[in-house]
């Protein structure tokens, strides 16, 4: 796995909930604004990723189930409205990294070329098919819900991302956000940070400068308002607070209050294009 940031700022020690129980270094370099989580060379990254546990989106049962589905559709709607230009029926999309897929159909049902790719869970579950695009059959926009964040050679993986969207194409990226409320609240137990499988750890200003760089014109951004909510309850969880729910739902809300004058909200995401 190659490491192009530096450690130029050691930040706090955050804990795996997820899988492991190991703890896991955090570094700021300086340059980029970027902070990253340190590996060590023995690290072996595919074993936190294999475990029916981490099945991206995978099925939720009960009332929390039901409501998560529910606020899913509500953002199915929100994100197509904040992206018609980029995804309609005229453009043949990419979602990398689809998780379950959901979006993706639901683009399908109105008619939206929307092609999946996903390498985790086609590992995890060989019954779900994927459809990748390469270089020589290139796609108009290319999403990235939470993705970005897990590329273990960001470089390289940024420059086969450029080279598989069309000229004057677009890329979508949705990634938690190191400056919102949430965030500092939560200091080291925040789940936005998700440790090893989180790699990277943006703000604003860090993601767009980063992904200029990388040859991407910045158009706007729009907040994802229910993620403060949902990683704040998980914060809360991995606070072992028995009122989990309750306050992981008050602090969520009032991350999102904070933001509207900050405009740091849990997450967002990013429309670029291809310059």
């Amino acid at each position: 796995m190659k490491q192009i940031f530096k450690k130029d700022h050691k930040l706090f020690k955050v804990k795996d909930y997820i899988k492991s129980g190991d703890f896991f270094q955090l570094y700021k370099d300086n340059n980029s604004g970027i902070v990253w989580t340190f590996l060590d060379k023995n690290h072996n990254h595919e074993s936190y990723y294999l475990s029916e546990k981490y099945i991206p989106h995978k099925a939720k049962k009960g009332f929390f189930g039901f409501l998560y589905l529910f606020v899913q559709k509500i953002m199915f709607k929100y994100k197509l409205k904040n992206l018609k230009y980029h995804i309609n029926k005229n453009k043949t999309v990419l979602d990398y990294g689809s998780g379950d897929g959901r979006f993706a159909e639901y683009l399908n049902q109105l008619h939206i070329k929307t092609m999946t790719y996903d390498p985790l869970v086609n590992k995890l579950d060989k019954s779900k098919p994927f459809n990748y695009q390469t270089t020589e059959n290139q796609v108009d926009t290319l999403m990235m819900w939470h993705v970005l964040e897990h590329l273990p050679d960001l470089d390289s993986s940024i420059k086969a991302i450029y080279n598989s969207i069309k000229n004057k194409g677009s890329l979508v990226i949705a990634v938690p956000n190191i400056d919102s409320f949430d965030s500092k609240f939560y200091k080291e137990c925040w789940a936005g940070f998700d440790v090893p499988r989180h790699l990277y750890h943006f703000n604003h200003e860090s993601l767009i400068s980063f992904m200029e760089k990388q040859g991407f014109i910045y158009n706007y951004r729009k907040p994802l308002f229910f993620d403060s909510f949902y990683i704040s309850i998980l914060s809360e969880k991995n606070r072992n607070n028995p009122f989990g729910i309750l306050i992981g739902l008050t602090i969520g809300l009032i991350s999102n209050l904070f933001a509207l004058f900050s405009t740091n909200y849990s997450s967002s995401f990013y429309v670029f294009t291809k310059d």
